[in-house]
């Protein structure tokens, strides 16, 4: 009986040393590091600058499209209604994107044009 006993006091020493040391270490590690501790607040500034770098606004949710993203689809549908068929498949992000390019794409009509279709079909076939 007393070696069951003692086999059986080893057996929860075992389980909770390593359990107290895993508890120990997280406790360790979020006292080290604060953000971590915070991570709604950090992922919420990550997400801010992505927004930031990405040139898209957060508050696009349900506002509709932009002017500009109206005048691109219809220039799309007329001179390229192949691009516009791939370009009406991409989610609201990347058409986002498509638009800024349009946006700032200083390049003459071809060559725009060009460079709008290259990326309307990188993003639909994710290159």
């Amino acid at each position: 009986m007393k070696q069951h006993i003692k086999q059986h006091n080893i057996f929860m020493c075992a389980i909770k040393t390593p359990f107290t040391w895993v508890i120990a270490s997280l406790f360790f590690i979020f006292a080290a590091n604060p953000s971590l501790a915070t991570g709604d607040d950090y992922l919420d500034a990550l997400s801010t600058e992505a927004e930031a770098s990405a040139h898209v606004p957060s508050n696009t949710g349900n506002a509709g499209p932009s002017k500009e993203q109206v005048a691109l689809e219809k220039l799309l549908e007329k001179e390229k209604p192949t691009t516009f068929k791939y370009y009406k498949k991409l989610n609201r992000w990347d058409k986002a994107t498509v638009v800024e390019l349009y946006r700032t794409d200083n390049a003459d009509t071809p060559a725009k044009f060009d460079h709008l279709r290259k990326k309307v079909l990188d993003l639909y076939f994710k290159r």
